[in-house]
């Protein structure tokens, strides 16, 4: 057993050096583990807003013994919209799992997928069905080791072709091998989907080495890899169908993805200081292959395409925590290239070639993107705390091509403070005040007009209040939003604007008795819009909003069941101006009616919630109509 050990060792060491020119796609990739099964739990949700109604469930469940094990996942999700016609959609995802022990060493199970999609509305892929059996066997060298082969048959239905075959592959896990001062963990995963003449695979590699020098310094390194194939039918132009004759073509994506990642971090025992560096290097290809081309109607030809990513991600953080101080530095940078291009295919035109690899260059884009932040939290006294935070982000946008003229450079800067003070044991106060600055630059004179800065400002002031049976929240905010163009005087469809809002907001709570209580929320907000001018900081208002909102309520409460019943209000009126000055409605929408809430939990398992209010709507056309809206939530945790 040892020398199994200083073998399995050896070989991930260098399986290791050897895998940092490879990376990353997902660490929670295995199929065949009990743990994404290991809860019982039922969630259904019935909701129906406007014309729009949504049912959803879903379900997990397992049963399991010292060496047999059953478990079930499901999440079914169906919409349906009525309008001038009526749209349906549904999408299911089931797993089924059995597993059982042979030994502790070797497991026998069976693994069970369906999944489809259906929309009745005229789409490029609005039907699909995929249903997989396969049969594994887990095998266990070492107690933190698991090797699953396996192999079955799939079945994939898409947009009316149906296609059959094998379905097999081998997954491999390693969860902290312990060699010295390193924890290895790994994952590989292999498999091929031959549902002819459509072909799937999924190659995986994932290492995780984790390492503590001293109980103050910490260090990961990660190195993935990751390449998935997908085949899907999409409908043929009239040209290739008749050459071909076929119905629906087949175009094949492969995306393969690479990356490296290194995170150290230094916490001194005894010290308030902490530092985190992370650096990541990752790739990405995409290659878009179409299986059937046809050159006799070069206008409707998909032409195979391949995109390359390149990125380099650097994260530093540093954080001094005390009784009384709480600061926070974080610091970002990353760097990507993004390059487009058509793939060669013989036969084709050298001048439609260079027009297409024309249009596939101005894709083509770098990007640096910087943030820099600071939150500090400090404790006055055991009744005042205050609250800063500043924040600076940095965009540099790029393409190469001449002929596109996206280029552009963005600066954000966000700052905020906010006082709270405990004034006494019953009532709590705060300020907060927070102001931004976003500025958009356009390098070409082509895209020039967009050229804009926004600066907001917000100040906000409340407080919570409570006292015996009674207990009330509320605030008031004011906030002022300034978009000016920089050359608005040679383009007309750019103006400089304002917009200004009021915020009041009310959250209060009565208690007649242990039973009944009153809890009323609400809204007033009020909101203007209008052409503006920086340099005179003057405003000529254009349009004005009224919002209004509230729903008092009585809830009647016995151990476990809490009824609610009330009446929801709701109105929201809109105003032109003429010549900035006297305001003329130009809608008027209201809807007012009773409204019920229902919750009532069976020990700790069941959980029954029902909320649903019927609205009579009144416009500004006189128009009178009548609505149902409900929500429905059954959990049930087994």
């Amino acid at each position: 057993m040892n020398l199994l050990k200083k073998f399995v060792q050896i070989y991930f060491i260098l399986l290791f050096i050897n895998s940092t020119l490879s990376a990353q796609a997902g660490k929670d990739s295995l199929s065949f583990s009990k743990l994404s099964f290991s809860d019982k739990q039922i969630i259904n949700n019935f909701d129906k807003q406007l014309n729009t109604f949504n049912y959803s469930t879903f379900l997990k469940y397992f049963l399991g013994s010292d060496k047999l094990f059953f478990g079930i996942k499901e999440n079914f999700n169906s919409t349906v919209t009525k309008s001038s016609t009526k749209n349906i959609k549904d999408e299911q995802f089931l797993w089924a799992l059995g597993q059982y022990d042979l030994s502790e060493k070797l497991k026998l199970g069976i693994l069970i997928n369906n999944n489809f999609y259906t929309d009745d509305r005229e789409l490029a892929i609005n039907k699909t069905s995929l249903f997989t059996t396969t049969v594994f066997t887990k095998f266990i060298p070492l107690n933190n080791m698991e090797i699953t082969p396996f192999g079955g048959f799939s079945q994939n239905n898409q947009i009316g072709e149906a296609n059959n075959g094998f379905i097999y592959g081998s997954e491999f896990n390693i969860d902290k091998f312990n060699f010295g001062d390193f924890d290895l963990s790994s994952l590989m995963k292999f498999q091929n989907e031959d549902i002819s003449p459509r072909k799937n695979f999924i190659r995986l590699i994932s290492f995780d080495l984790n390492s503590i020098f001293e109980e103050s310094f910490h260090n990961s390194i990660s190195a993935d890899y990751s390449q998935q194939r997908k085949d899907f039918y999409f409908t043929a132009d009239p040209v290739s169908a008749v050459q071909f004759n076929i119905t629906n073509n087949i175009q094949s994506r492969i995306e393969s993805n690479y990356s490296i990642q290194d995170k150290i971090k230094f916490a001194p025992a005894n010290s308030p200081l902490s530092f985190d560096i992370q650096g990541r290097i990752a790739w990405r290809r995409i290659d878009r292959n179409t299986r059937y081309i046809s050159f006799t109607n070069v206008a409707n030809t998909n032409y195979d395409t391949r995109i390359e990513e390149s990125r380099i991600d650097f994260t530093s953080s540093a954080d001094y925590l005390t009784d009384d101080i709480n600061l926070s530095f974080r610091f970002t940078f990353s760097e990507r290239d993004e390059k487009h291009q058509p793939m060669s295919i013989d036969g084709l035109n050298n001048i439609i070639i260079d027009e297409r690899n024309d249009i596939e260059q101005q894709k083509n884009n770098t990007s640096q993107f910087a943030n820099i932040s600071l939150l500090s939290k400090i404790n006055l006294s055991r009744s005042d705390k205050i609250t800063f935070s500043i924040f600076h982000r940095k965009l540099k946008y790029d393409t190469p091509s001449n002929l596109n003229y996206d280029d552009r450079d963005e600066l954000l800067s966000i700052g905020r403070i906010l006082f709270e003070k405990e004034l006494n044991p019953f009532f709590r106060i705060f300020v907060n005040l927070e102001g931004s600055l976003n500025k958009l630059v356009y390098i070409f004179a082509q895209r020039s007009s967009n050229n804009n800065n926004k600066r907001t400002l917000k100040f906000s002031s409340g407080g919570a209040f409570t006292t015996g049976n009674f207990s009330s929240s509320n605030s008031a905010e004011v906030s002022a939003n300034y978009t000016v163009f920089d050359y608005e005087e040679l383009n007309p469809n750019f103006r400089s604007y304002s917009f200004r809002q009021f915020v009041f907001r009310d959250s209060s709570n009565y208690k007649f008795s242990h039973k009944i209580r009153l809890f009323f929320s609400g809204y007033l907000k009020l909101s203007e819009q209008g052409d503006f001018k920086w340099s005179s900081f003057s405003s000529k208002p254009l349009r004005y909003l009224s919002e209004q909102y509230a729903d008092p309520k009585i809830y009647y409460e016995f151990q476990s069941l809490s009824v609610g019943i009330g009446v929801r209000y709701f109105s929201l009126e809109t105003f032109n101006f003429n010549k900035g000055i006297e305001k003329i409605k130009i809608s008027d929408y209201r809807s007012i009616g009773p409204l019920a809430e229902i919750s009532y939990m069976v020990g700790e398992k069941i959980n029954l919630k029902f909320y649903g209010w019927y609205e009579f709507i009144k416009s500004e056309d006189n128009t009178n109509r009548e609505m149902a809206n409900m929500s429905i939530k059954l959990n049930y945790k087994i």
